[in-house]
């Protein structure tokens, strides 16, 4: 399979590489049940870091999969691992969703396959950020194999967009203000903090943006300049001098979650 020349430019001969063999082995593995291959996130938004940033693909199937192909998919991802030197196969961020879930507005009402980094394979309920995938899948996102996007996915509205960032909030980030554990780690403060500046930019202006864009706007928002130390060392990330940042990452999310009006009163540490 020939490469995807936006792929290649955005991040790079190696993962172009990479996602085309990728593709053809899900085809493999799934067979007549493969619907597209489509690349979202950074690498198809401009903003890839090959530093940090994840590698975001959505994979359609004509129907749900089944526990047959999990396993199917868990070996494949297992032979992935040994690929290549650079380990990309580390740095999948995927989904395996019924195409006809793309179609309709809202969230359905069902669980997929996920493959995190830091979490292998999982089914769970597909949740509010499905809504914002959706949009950057229609606006941005990159076909390897299927269908256009555009006669695919449903129009998200601004409103939609800004529940579904609600949502987000509710649902992920403020349990995470009493078990704070994955704060740890100066990758998930930095994480935390951009996905906060782009998270107060769309309820803000209504427009998804990335996060390096998010952190600009941010850095010229007034009221938050007391942030902007912590802004600008987790825009850095992971260059520059990186100082743990729990503390004042976890206080930013409180601050994000009280400025969206969902804010309450939890234990910083």
């Amino acid at each position: 399979m020939e490469v995807n020349e936006r792929v290649a430019k955005a991040g790079g001969p190696a993962i172009a590489s990479f996602l085309a063999t990728a593709t053809e082995a899900w085809r493999s593995a799934l067979g007549r049940n493969l619907a597209g291959v489509y690349v979202y996130g950074s690498l198809s938004s401009g903003a890839f870091n090959p530093r940090s940033s994840d590698i975001d693909v959505l994979v359609t199937t004509r129907e749900p999969t089944d526990d047959a192909a999990h396993e199917r998919l868990a070996e494949l991802y297992r032979a992935m691992l040994g690929w290549t030197d650079e380990q990309l196969a580390g740095r999948l961020e995927a989904m395996f969703v019924p195409v006809k879930a793309l179609a309709g507005p809202g969230i359905p009402d069902i669980a997929v396959l996920e493959l995190h980094p830091d979490e292998g394979f999982k089914i769970q309920p597909l949740g509010p950020d499905f809504v914002i995938q959706k949009h950057l899948l229609r606006t941005h996102g990159i076909t390897l194999a299927g269908r256009d996007l555009a006669k695919l996915v449903a129009p998200v509205t601004t409103g939609e967009l800004r529940e579904a960032a609600l949502g987000n909030l509710r649902r992920w980030w403020l349990p995470q203000l009493e078990f704070p554990g994955q704060f740890l780690t100066r990758m998930y403060q930095a994480y935390a903090v951009l996905t906060m500046c782009r998270t107060l930019c769309l309820l803000a202006t209504g427009d998804v943006v990335t996060k390096p864009q998010a952190a600009a706007w941010a850095l010229r928002a007034a009221y938050l300049e007391p942030w902007h130390p912590l802004i600008v060392s987790a825009l850095a990330y992971p260059g520059g001098r990186q100082p743990d940042q729990r503390i004042a990452s976890i206080e930013f999310v409180r601050f994000t979650l009280e400025d969206a009006g969902i804010g309450r009163s939890a234990p910083s540490s």
